[in-house]
């Protein structure tokens, strides 16, 4: 089951210990917790983008492309990953799937 990750703790191990891939203004952490379950959660910067509107676009444009793009079978169970939206722009939902195709690539 695929859930967001809310846990504290868990978000602090996972830019503590696990790895990093960067891709098209996309930096994705992730770790191997072996619970058995796959969470995520994604991170637009308030320093880049100060209007919360635009803040949330990128989110859900974010969740949305990583649920259909496949990102979330590369990865098996027991594994959490954080999505960073690092891109000074706000990318539409085309050019995010394809910098998350480029970090499926990679992993």
């Amino acid at each position: 089951m695929i859930r967001s990750l809310k846990n504290k703790k868990k978000i602090e191990t996972i830019f503590e210990k696990g790895f990093t891939i960067k891709e098209k203004g996309l930096l994705l952490k992730a770790y191997n917790f072996k619970d058995g379950e796959i969470k995520f959660g994604v991170s637009v910067s308030k320093k880049l983008f100060p209007s919360a509107v635009k803040r949330n676009l990128i989110k859900r444009r974010l969740r949305e492309q990583i649920k259909s793009s496949g990102l979330l079978d590369c990865f098996s169970r027991g594994f959490s990953f954080f999505v960073v939206y690092g891109a000074k722009a706000v990318l539409s939902s085309k050019e995010i799937k394809s910098g998350l195709k480029g970090l499926i690539k990679k992993i």
